[in-house]
Parts: structure tokens; sequence; C-alpha cells
């Protein structure tokens, strides 16, 4: 038994997701450093902040 998705009735290739861009791997990995520095004084509150700032400032200075 073939299902709908498998059909083959459809020649277009199905659409890969889209992938993660550099800018946004680095603006990540950016902010995991600085998060896990500031949690080892500040605890998980100041961490998740620090993520959430500098994220969001690199995200304004990249774009």
């Amino acid at each position: 038994m073939t299902s709908v998705r498998n059909s083959g009735n459809s020649h277009e290739p199905e659409p890969q997701p889209e992938r993660l861009s550099l800018r946004w791997a680095v603006i990540i990995a950016v902010a995991a450093v600085a998060a896990v520095a500031v949690s080892a004084a500040g605890g998980l509150p100041a961490a998740i902040g620090t993520f959430l700032a500098v994220a969001g400032g690199m995200h304004i200075m990249v774009a």
C-alpha cells in the first residue's frame, strides 16, 4: 500500500528545512559562552539575561 506522500504523483522534490545561517550560529555561540561565564558568578537568571542581551545586541549590530 502506497501512502499519499510517497505516491509518486508529484515530481517535485520535497522541500528541505531551512538551515541555520552561519551568522546565527556565531551569535548563538558567542552568547552561550558569555552566559556560561556569567552563570559561574550570578546563577541561572543572570546567565539567561546575559544570553538574551548578547544575542539581541549582536543581532542588531550584525543585521
